[in-house]
């Protein structure tokens, strides 16, 4: 029985040792990531050549611009989606022969109901 109990405290150990390690681990990233967040804001803020209020109102134009634009173009592709298929099925319709060929016939009259 001591053999078990000898065991569990060796992985009890080892959990602490482990949860230590995340736990320094966690810090790690959260200081990495917070430094790519402000190393962001200083790219962005060096492309606009500007700081503070007036960043955020450029962001949140630009941000207004691009959901019309989507939405203007949206609405464009789906227009022009069902103009085409509208033209395609009226074109296959016409050029049936085109596809499939002339239909065989045992005259040698194009239209065999003429006389």
């Amino acid at each position: 029985m001591g053999l078990y109990l000898e065991k569990i405290e060796e992985n009890e150990k080892k959990i602490k040792k482990l949860k230590a390690t995340i736990e320094t681990s966690k810090a790690k990233l959260k200081k990495l990531m917070d430094e790519n967040a402000h190393l962001s804001y200083l790219e962005i803020k060096a492309e606009y050549n500007c700081e503070g209020r007036e960043l955020l109102e450029i962001l949140a134009r630009e941000r207004e611009q691009s959901a019309r634009l989507k939405a203007d173009g949206l609405a464009d592709s789906d227009n022009d989606v069902t103009a085409d298929t509208d033209e395609d099925n009226k074109s296959d319709a016409d050029n049936s022969d085109d596809e499939f060929g002339q239909q065989m016939s045992f005259t040698d009259k194009s239209n065999p109901f003429e006389d």
